[in-house]
């Protein structure tokens, strides 16, 4: 077993969204929650003979699976309600410009936001009780 558990990052995808779109959110959570989690720690791993780098986090990244938006819409609750490092996709995110998702996200009610994945990262203990209704991403 991987030794370096305390911390996990997790995203959770919503499986009925198309394989491309799963891509690309994870691609910016992944990016994004990094930016707000106060605690990160990356690892360098060089390559002597071809003199390239690669630069991971230490922690595992986990993807999962939600059956739907609502899922995630409560999860993501659960972790605002306790003040965890969180970031989420959502429809509203796609469109002609970056002026235009803004404004889609911030006017749409709770309700109305269908959400792709959301992405959540801190210790692995407290992270459980939200992560265990859903089953690894495959």
């Amino acid at each position: 077993m991987f030794e370096d558990n305390q911390k996990k990052l997790y995203i959770i995808v919503n499986r009925n969204m198309d394989a491309s779109l799963l891509m690309n959110a994870t691609g910016h959570l992944a990016g994004g929650i990094m930016q707000k989690a106060e605690d990160r720690l990356f690892q360098d791993y060089p390559n002597d003979d071809s003199g390239l780098s690669a630069y991971l986090s230490h922690y595992p990244v986990v993807i999962l699976q939600a059956k739907n938006s609502n899922q995630l819409s409560t999860a993501l609750q659960k972790c605002k309600d306790a003040n965890l490092t969180y970031n989420f996709f959502t429809t509203t995110m796609l469109g002609q410009s970056t002026e235009q998702q803004i404004h889609d996200t911030k006017v749409a009610s709770i309700d109305a936001l269908e959400f792709v994945a959301i992405a959540i990262y801190g210790d692995t203990e407290i992270l459980k009780p939200i992560t265990k209704k859903f089953s690894v991403y495959g």
